[in-house]
């Protein structure tokens, strides 16, 4: 799937604290927001407009000429309406603030974005839909499967390979080699010193 020219405004589907949270990382790095997408807030927010529910961003008119990232905590929710854009003919943007650090030659997946702060090591891969949230370190060669939720302040050391949909709770820390099992949940503060989740 190509990623849309860096000069195609975004549409970010869902106008919450996330939501909120993209539109200014696609700002920072001198995106064009066009507006939300949200089925409970009719806007606008901020300074954007709130250009309809969510089932606009599977009209292959309104798709038109626009790029769209899903910004919903919920992963399932996520990474469900991020699949649909794409099998209705949509093309999905990925977000990365400018004051993250993302090494040569790491790859981050379409629909994912990148917080302030964050750090993505060398060999690094972060598959589709995944949130890095602030601060939050993917240290060298580590692998996030689809979806992954790492939350604010997580260190994921070397080698690190965790499972699609998994969260990993702020401040986490997980041990070089080590593996996360696909939707496990890691809790806020918890040092991950073996294999976790039933890997």
């Amino acid at each position: 799937m190509r990623e849309p020219d860096l000069l195609t405004p975004v549409v970010v589907v869902g106008a919450g604290g996330h939501g909120r949270v993209v539109a200014d990382i696609l700002r920072a790095g001198g995106r064009t927001v066009a507006g939300f997408l949200d089925d409970r807030v009719a806007g606008p927010v901020g300074p954007l407009p709130v250009l309809g529910p969510f089932a606009r961003a599977l009209d292959p008119a309104f798709q038109r000429g626009r790029a769209f990232i899903v910004a919903l905590g919920d992963t399932g929710r996520r990474v469900d309406l991020g699949e649909a854009i794409l099998r209705s003919g949509g093309a999905l943007a990925t977000a990365i603030h400018p004051s993250a650090v993302v090494a040569a030659g790491a790859h981050i997946g379409v629909g994912s974005s990148v917080s302030a702060a964050a750090v993505i090591g060398v060999g690094a891969s972060v598959g589709r839909f995944c949130i890095v949230n602030t601060a939050a370190v993917v240290d060298h060669d580590c692998a996030l499967g689809d979806g992954v939720f790492v939350a604010p302040g997580v260190r994921l050391c070397g080698g690190v390979r965790v499972g699609a949909a998994a969260l990993l709770g702020a401040g986490a820390i997980v041990l070089p080699g080590l593996s996360i099992a696909p939707a496990a949940q890691v809790r806020a503060g918890t040092v991950v010193d073996v294999d976790f989740g039933g890997v």
